[in-house]
């Protein structure tokens, strides 16, 4: 089997931290398929601009596009003119793929569509929150996406909510018609020791992780979550907020202003090896996100057998598992602050789900090995 995997995903000028997600599936394929990588980025500045081949199978292309999706058909269109002038000047050659994967359906999905035209490919798509985010936007590019919709194979998707979202922007009709049949539950990597049996839970010892730059801080919602120890009060409630950035000096102020400072201790970068005590020895883990691709930090601490606190009837963790912790509204400070509580009284019954859970090796569909195997079963029923 050759595959070529098309992406925006590796690379972020803005964020040195961009997630691994893409590139640990890349390279769970290479156990089982020869991989070609069209490796893409947008760069405001046109003369940036390039195609470069950084090994046989990875071609680097940098391409211009404006900010804020201004003209973006246009950037997409330049996309796949790079490639086909690559493969025709045989800088990199489309011949020998037997099957494209795109791995964000309203970017790359409309390169690897057209390419998959041109050279008569079947086509795979993942469609991740920030497509049903551009589709509910952009609702003129509605019409765009359709046939590429219809023409792709197989839609991964990462979380519950997503295929809801598809269904209420795009019609149940045509979901019923062209989407329902073609879903596969593909969820991102979370490679972890799973012990659900801790014997050291702190009682009303909480935790969240986040990078500390403003737009984590923000998309993660934590100055209500802060407001919501505030409301509640209660000196016996804790906080440990792990990570850093250049913005926890700000998150620092806030602590100070809420008189919280007695409440709230930042441990700054902890090593992923460390992570996972921390995890298990909170009564609960708390993340009322505005928004989550995927959310690994809710699955990590469920594998360390610790109740999570999510966003509620939102794009991320809501709907993977039941009776695991508590969804919240997280644009409510009192429902931040109330599910806090109940985190707190109810943590007996939401452990004794999580073991349940693991005992039922629920968490295995976080594995390298099941998303592998499950992985090329789906490409073996495409290619063969």
């Amino acid at each position: 089997m050759s595959i070529l995997h098309i992406t925006y995903d590796l690379r972020d000028r803005h964020n040195r931290e961009k997630t691994s997600a893409v590139r640990n599936l890349i390279k769970l394929n290479q156990n089982f398929s020869n991989i070609s990588v069209i490796d893409i980025l947008r760069t405001p500045i046109l003369f940036e601009e390039k195609s470069e081949l950084i090994s046989q199978n990875h071609l680097v292309i940098d391409s211009f596009g404006l900010p804020f999706g201004l003209l973006f058909r246009m950037s997409q269109n330049r996309v796949v003119k790079k490639i086909y002038d690559a493969d025709s000047s045989g800088l990199f050659r489309i011949n020998s793929t037997k099957l494209i994967h795109s791995h964000k359906m309203t970017f790359d999905g409309y390169v690897g569509y057209q390419i998959a035209l041109k050279y008569d490919l079947p086509f795979i798509v993942t469609v991740r929150q920030t497509d049903t985010m551009v589709l509910n936007k952009k609702r003129g590019l509605i019409k765009h996406f359709k046939p590429l919709i219809i023409k792709c194979e197989k839609i991964f998707y990462l979380i519950p909510q997503i295929t809801l979202r598809l269904e209420k922007i795009l019609g149940t009709d045509f979901f019923e018609k062209h989407i329902k049949d073609k879903l596969v539950f593909l969820p991102n990597i979370v490679e972890r020791k799973t012990d659900t049996e801790n014997k050291h839970v702190v009682k009303n010892n909480f935790v969240t992780v986040l990078r500390m730059d403003k737009r984590s801080v923000k998309r993660k919602n934590l100055k209500r979550l802060l407001l919501g120890f505030k409301k509640l009060n209660n000196r016996e409630f804790k906080l440990k907020i792990i990570g850093t950035g250049d913005y926890m000096y700000k998150v620092m102020e806030w602590v100070d202003e809420l008189e919280l400072k007695d409440r709230i201790t930042f441990l700054g970068k902890v090593e992923n090896s460390l992570i996972d005590e921390h995890y298990a020895n909170a009564e609960a883990f708390l993340l009322p996100s505005i928004s989550e691709s995927f959310g690994m930090v809710y699955a990590e601490a469920l594998m360390n057998g610790t109740p999570i606190m999510y966003s509620k009837d939102r794009l991320g963790f809501d709907g993977m598992f039941e009776g695991v912790g508590v969804g919240v509204d997280p644009l409510s400070v009192d429902s931040i602050a109330e599910g806090i509580k109940n985190l707190s009284s109810n943590s007996t019954n939401f452990r004794s789900k999580i073991r349940e859970l693991d005992n039922n090796n629920a968490f295995d569909v976080f594995s390298s090995e099941y998303i592998n195997n499950k992985y090329k079963q789906i490409i073996s029923s495409i290619i063969g």
